[in-house]
């Protein structure tokens, strides 16, 4: 059945879809879908009341409701023992689809601007990231709160009674470099009925965060205070694609947010000058200089490091072979 302009332009308003995606909502939602964000609107309705609107049985009303809420087409709430349902929004949908959908079979230009407008979302929905230029961070209202180093975040694992794992909504979306996507671990206050994910024992979590440490991910995640609260989320970022990394270098909130506690300690005597430092660090902190020094009876190229440019993500210390490298907190 052809779908009416009038249909869809009323279904892309509800749902506060970008009009470049317009040619490939089918990818998104499914006619019945949109037939129910339609119908829903700005109302919180039961599941009787939604099968009577659109005169549907409520055995299959109550089926689709379920399947829309666990693709983010709608939310539903339970207020004094009462299931309402309401309409969702692209911002949500696309976050679910690129995750657990065939988000790839998009045009590679179309997977661009959407990556460019759930950035500015991102920004917008977040902006209390501003208040950290001028003044600390409320942590409460923050993701991402600190950059971790590899022993903190096994901490929280050994901490944790629950753990899942899923792939990172940023990388997909932006796609700028070539490593792992299932990056994302989620602790029990976090995990829903809808997170998704493959659950992790204590081990395999470990296993998984040293792999992706020796790949190059920093850590970052929170709350702050998670020994009193527990463990929430922990991120294994890189700088070309992960969305906090992005919004902190555009917003220059370096050290305050993600908040960094740390510093390398550089010993220029114990450096064999091999380089990896340089290679490992997201940031520019260590660098190889084109002037050679000589080292162990050889010329090698020199190691320079700013610690103005650190953000105390720990990479360079974990993979430097003569401890040269040591994280000292700030």
């Amino acid at each position: 059945m052809q779908l009416s302009e009038a249909f869809i332009k009323e279904f892309m308003a509800v749902f506060q879809a970008p009009g470049f995606v317009k040619p490939h909502l089918h990818h998104f939602v499914t006619e019945q879908e949109m037939k129910l964000a339609i119908g829903l609107k700005d109302q919180s309705l039961t599941g009787l009341e939604i099968a009577a609107l659109l005169q549907e049985p409520l055995e299959n009303v109550n089926v689709w409701l379920e399947q829309s809420y666990q693709r983010h087409v709608i939310n539903k709430t339970v207020e004094h023992g009462t299931t309402l349902y309401t309409s969702g929004e692209f911002y949500r949908r696309l976050d679910n689809f690129c995750l657990f959908g065939n988000y790839h079979v998009l045009p590679k230009e179309v997977r661009r601007r959407l990556d460019q407008w759930c950035y500015e979302e991102y920004m917008q929905r977040h902006n209390y990231f501003k208040q950290v230029l001028d003044t600390e961070p409320d942590y409460d209202n923050c993701h991402n709160d600190w950059v971790l180093l590899l022993p903190e975040v096994e901490e929280m694992i050994d901490a944790a009674g629950q753990i899942r794992v899923l792939p990172c909504n940023c990388k997909i979306m932006a796609d700028n470099c070539g490593h792992s996507r299932e990056i994302c671990i989620f602790f029990e206050q976090t995990i829903t009925d809808r997170t998704g994910g493959r659950e992790l024992s204590r081990a395999e979590a470990k296993a998984l965060v040293r792999r992706l440490d020796k790949e190059g991910l920093m850590h970052t995640g929170g709350p702050y205070d998670w020994r009193e609260k527990g463990p929430a989320v922990v991120c294994n970022c890189c700088t070309c694609c992960c969305y906090p990394f992005r919004a902190a270098q555009q917003l220059s909130t370096k050290g305050k947010w993600p908040r960094s506690r740390y510093v390398a300690g550089y010993d220029r005597d114990k450096c064999r000058m091999c380089g990896l430092c340089a290679k490992r660090c997201p940031f520019g902190a260590f660098k190889l200089s084109p002037t050679e020094v000589e080292k162990e009876g050889k010329k090698v190229w020199d190691v320079v490091f700013d610690s103005a440019l650190c953000w105390g993500c720990g990479l360079c210390a974990n993979t430097c072979p003569t401890e040269a490298i040591t994280m000292r907190s700030i």
